[in-house]
């Protein structure tokens, strides 16, 4: 599949975009699964060894399946109207209540439709349309840059589709958003292959750029910040912001850490050229362990245990039981695309893959090497994405094709050394979302899910999985906490309990900000028991004098 730059068109949160494009990777050829490159026979479904979704996983799939067939009736193609004149106001409060009043009736409708869907498990006419014009976007966009945000969140509420002459414009990946606080963030604007990427210092209604960033991670426990800067990582007192002097800088390896372990001596493989290029970044809760998945060139563990490696090649691997079977002694594994990588909170377990092979689960012990655990097999065409629950015992692993795709959480207890097959739902690993292609995601506490549900919640939390403008929370059982839009393809996510806080950063240039404890106000998104955005941050680079918070 040839990796292109995402539609922007939006989609309700029960739409899936089927455009075949992708967000995060520069043009290439992607690799088809081959006789080579597929686990077994059995990996592919027959009537034998497919099996149907149960509990949960099938009212999931059920309603999936309604909504499918409902866009099928309603998404035919209608005659070309005649294109409406644009409207006139005669003031900026004018505009904004017909704005406001349009967006808010529109918003209510569909999301009374998603609940019932979501709810009542039945078909649903999701055939609306945003009534508000590109026209009239325009106007509100030009009223909101003449005021450079101020009040612009009072007068005009956010939206998405008004807004596509201006977000059209936007050509650039928000790749990388950490917490600092209520109202504080850290955003990286540019993909991991462009060198001309800039972070930005977001505080209040300011926008500070700075220089050499081009990866930002905040642990979990939201002790420790990493900066991924051209000396190394930098490791800081996640607290103390960017005041001060980091804890340490873990300077960048050698190029040559990325030549596969298990190769041999005559192998032809080639040192790639410049630097790294980041595409994702976790750090352990200690601090000690960081775990940098680097663009189309390899997954590397950093460490500041005594005694161990200060860097580790994780994958690519031409060793068992990561090497094909049929593997030749001179091949060279490649890196891949869709490279993904997780670390537990307490730095001792690794999830990992690439979209050639499986999803590899990986113990790291006291000499700091990483050890096989366990394989998952992909449910989509393409492993994509691994995220950890916050007590480990839980990974989330997204497969994809185009822009759909599957989550199973795998649970780590008691599954040593299972090999699961492709292409089949196991009990080890249940199907808890079967619609995302998952480009970023974070684990939410129990109080998150408390406050969604109104009620003690039974889960000690949930997933949060942002896919092509749609976010959903699911618990590791598969049971939906919420589901709403956003607009475009995530770039990446944090969560902050200590603020109160859920940030994504995405495709359309938007950083969104939400506090996941508040329902949302009446008519401002389209959703099932939707979280409330409690600001935007606009970062595109044709805005006249820079990022604007709205």
């Amino acid at each position: 599949m040839a990796a292109k730059k995402p539609a922007k068109k939006k989609k309700s949160a029960n739409k899936q975009p089927a455009k075949p494009a992708k967000k995060k990777k520069a043009p290439t050829a992607k690799k088809k699964p081959t006789a080579k490159n597929k686990r077994t026979a059995k990996n592919k479904p027959t009537a034998k060894n497919k099996r149907k979704p149960t509990g949960t996983a099938a009212t999931s799939a059920a309603i999936t399946a309604a909504i499918k067939k409902t866009l099928k009736k309603t998404n035919k193609k209608k005659p070309a109207s005649v294109k409406p004149k644009g409207r006139t106001f005669a003031s900026v409060e004018d505009l904004a209540a017909a704005w406001n009043e349009d967006g808010r009736a529109y918003h209510s409708e569909l999301s009374t439709r998603l609940t019932k869907a979501y709810e009542e498990g039945v078909e649903v006419d999701l055939d609306l349309k945003d009534p508000r014009t590109r026209d009239m976007g325009d106007q509100v966009m030009r009223a909101i840059v003449e005021r450079r945000g101020r009040g612009a969140r009072e007068l005009f509420d956010p939206a998405y589709n008004p807004l596509m002459g201006w977000i059209e414009k936007n050509d650039r990946d928000l790749s990388f958003v950490a917490i600092l606080g209520p109202d504080e963030l850290l955003v990286h604007r540019g993909a991991p292959w462009q060198r001309d990427g800039i972070a930005f210092h977001l505080r209040g209604d300011t926008a500070t750029p700075l220089e050499d960033v081009f990866g930002i991670h905040r642990s979990r426990n939201r002790d420790h910040l990493v900066l991924a800067r051209a000396a190394g990582l930098e490791i800081r007192d996640a607290r103390a912001g960017l005041a001060g002097s980091p804890i340490t800088t873990i300077a960048w390896p050698s190029l040559e850490i990325l030549r596969p372990p298990g190769i041999s001596d005559t192998a032809e493989w080639e040192r790639p050229e410049g630097r790294l290029s980041v595409e994702q970044i976790e750090i352990s809760d200690d601090g000690m362990r960081v775990i940098v998945t680097c663009y189309r060139q390899g997954i590397l563990l950093a460490s500041r245990h005594p005694g161990e490696p200060l860097w580790t090649l994780v994958w690519p691997d031409a060793r068992p039981p990561y090497r094909f079977d049929d593997t030749e002694p001179d091949d060279v594994p490649r890196p891949g695309d869709m490279l993904h990588g997780a670390i537990s909170r307490d730095g001792t377990r690794l999830a990992f893959g690439s979209q050639d092979r499986g999803h590899f689960l990986a113990e790291v012990g006291a000499g700091g090497a990483p050890s096989w655990y366990a394989t998952v097999g992909h449910l989509s065409e393409y492993p994509h994405y691994a995220c950890f629950s916050g007590d480990g015992r839980h990974v989330a692993l997204n497969s994809c094709h185009f822009y759909n795709g599957a989550t199973v959480a795998f649970d780590w207890e008691g599954n040593r050394g299972v090999d699961l097959y492709t292409y089949e739902q196991h009990p080890q690993a249940p199907l808890i979302d079967g619609g995302l292609r998952v480009y970023a995601a974070c684990w939410l506490d129990k109080p998150v899910l408390d406050a969604i549900i109104h009620r003690e919640a039974q889960s000690p939390g949930a997933f949060c999985l942002a896919g092509s403008g749609i976010l959903r929370i699911c618990t590791p059982s598969g049971a939906l906490a919420t589901a709403q839009g956003f607009g475009s393809s995530a770039g990446a996510i944090d969560f902050c309990p200590e603020s109160r806080r859920l940030a994504i950063s995405a495709y359309s240039g938007f950083v969104h900000l939400y506090d996941p404890y508040e329902d949302e106000l009446p008519g401002r998104v389209d959703g099932y028991r939707s979280r409330r955005e409690v600001s935007r941050w606009i970062l595109w680079e044709h805005l006249p004098d820079g990022p604007i918070r709205w």
